[in-house]
């Protein structure tokens, strides 16, 4: 396992989820008799990160009840603005940590131990500001496409709903993890603007403002496209039961 002398996991966990269909927090949504948010969690705990701080807004108690036996902090979101204000909520607890913050999604369970380890690798190999991963899919859509330039320069994230005809038949999308140095990071997440469709701070804008301050950026795409499977509508939830039954069956 790599080792980062100073790291951080930040989990963001304050989300509605109102395509699932529950009135509940979509994050503690049980997925083969378990909290999708402790399926990430016990991948977590194998880096005995320094900290592990969990972004809670709606329905803040039922996670809180969740995990009541686990050693976490919580920031809470208190309007649900977007991403990059839910990152930007731990500057308050974070403004003196100096290291490696790995930004991750609650509804996004799957991300495995390796993928992790092998996205921090290339993080601390390069001496990047940033390192995110992005996977490859057939049926790109409803992700965040990755747009490279000439030299396949990563250029920005483009939210599909903000992608042309052409951008939306990319197929390398966004998985949503993100490895930052701490090293400015929230200056430049108040750069960030709200989307002029939802009116929402997207984390994604980072990539765009950290090549504007030429801070050096670079991904990491995992094999195995499936294990970034987020979980918005019951159908997601479905896939998400199929693909931890085959990979338990896998071994």
């Amino acid at each position: 396992m790599v080792e980062s002398k100073n790291l951080c996991f930040v989990i963001l966990a304050a989300g509605m989820g109102r395509r699932l269909g529950s009135k509940n927090q979509k994050t503690i949504t049980k997925i083969l008799g378990k909290p999708m948010l402790k399926y990430l969690l016990e991948t977590i705990k194998k880096f005995n990160s320094k900290r592990i701080i969990i972004v809670v807004g709606f329905k803040k108690e039922e996670v809180f009840k969740e995990l009541e036996n686990e050693n976490v902090e919580y920031v809470e979101q208190k309007e649900l603005k977007g991403t990059g204000h839910a990152v930007l909520q731990t500057e308050k607890v974070l403004k003196d940590f100096e290291g490696d913050i790995i930004v991750l999604n609650g509804d996004a369970p799957f991300i495995s131990e390796k993928t992790i380890n092998a996205l921090l690798k290339e993080h601390i190999k390069e001496k990047n500001y940033c390192t995110f991963l992005t996977a490859k899919l057939d049926d790109p859509a409803n992700y965040g496409r990755i747009l490279r330039d000439g030299n396949e320069e990563v250029v920005e994230i483009i939210e599909e709903a903000d992608a042309n005809e052409e951008q939306k038949k990319i197929k390398e999308v966004n998985a949503g993890v993100y490895v930052f140095k701490s090293d400015g990071l929230f200056s430049s997440l108040r750069k960030i603007e709200p989307n002029p469709k939802k009116g929402e701070y997207y984390l994604t804008d980072i990539i765009k403002i950290y090549k504007s301050e030429n801070k050096k950026i670079s991904t990491y795409t995992t094999p195995d496209p499936y294990e970034i499977i987020g979980i918005n509508t019951l159908s997601d939830l479905k896939k998400a039961e199929q693909y931890l039954k085959e990979r338990r069956e896998n071994g």
